[in-house]
């Protein structure tokens, strides 16, 4: 697969899942908006775990390190996404205190505290990023005794972290089977078939070496 044409389908993954919620988001202005945002973010944060796994496709397009590279970078995209989101569901009146509304909080903060532990402690990083995050990360290997097998043991909380924004997807209005059934069963399908991807990469070990994984 050629690099620009995986990234076209990279990019483009979120778009049906949007347009089966955008369908059924009344209204124009800010609610819209923020489905359709919150909808990117969930699949982009799926797409995740199946860069994690390492896909052959993803691979030859980009090469091991340049698919490490991507895989570290978008996390911060997915986090702004997300946080768009929330900002324009406030706007549009609703609360930030349901249940719903704290299961989106925990997941921002757990991929958002994995996205900046994984850039210290996993991360290759380049000039002028590269010598304050050794120096950081020699510190916290030093202080807590955390070596690198350990630190992509601890990033695996990112899976808690999807299921916890899975339920604030499902239990939107917006996901109700009633009204948006094929919405709700693609979200669902796309998360278990990442995490399936996933877990079978972890399965069967890692056949390269080195980078972060989700």
């Amino acid at each position: 697969m050629k690099r620009f044409t995986f990234f076209l389908a990279y990019f483009l993954t979120p778009v049906v899942p949007a347009f089966l919620y955008l369908r059924n988001a009344a209204g124009s202005g800010a609610y819209p908006a923020s489905v359709a945002l919150g909808v990117a973010a969930f699949i982009l944060v799926c797409d995740q775990f199946i860069l994690a796994s390492r896909p052959a496709f993803a691979v030859s397009a980009l090469g091991l390190k340049g698919l490490l590279a991507f895989h570290g970078t978008m996390p911060f995209a997915i986090l702004a996404l997300a946080g768009a989101h929330k900002l324009l569901k406030g706007a549009a009146g609703y609360s930030g205190e349901t249940t719903q509304a704290l299961f989106g909080a925990v997941a921002w903060w757990v991929f958002a505290v994995a996205a900046a532990f994984a850039l210290v402690m996993l991360a290759t990083t380049k000039p002028p990023l590269a010598e304050p995050l050794k120096r950081l990360r020699t510190w916290i290997s030093g202080t807590f005794k955390i070596d690198y097998k350990t630190s992509r043991i601890a990033h695996n909380v990112t899976v808690l972290g999807a299921l916890s924004i899975a339920v604030h997807a499902l239990l939107a209005s917006s996901s109700a089977l009633a009204a948006n059934p094929i919405g709700a069963v693609y979200l669902a399908a796309w998360l278990a078939i990442s995490l399936g991807l996933y877990a079978a990469y972890r399965v069967r070990g890692r056949k390269a070496g080195g980078g972060t994984s989700a």
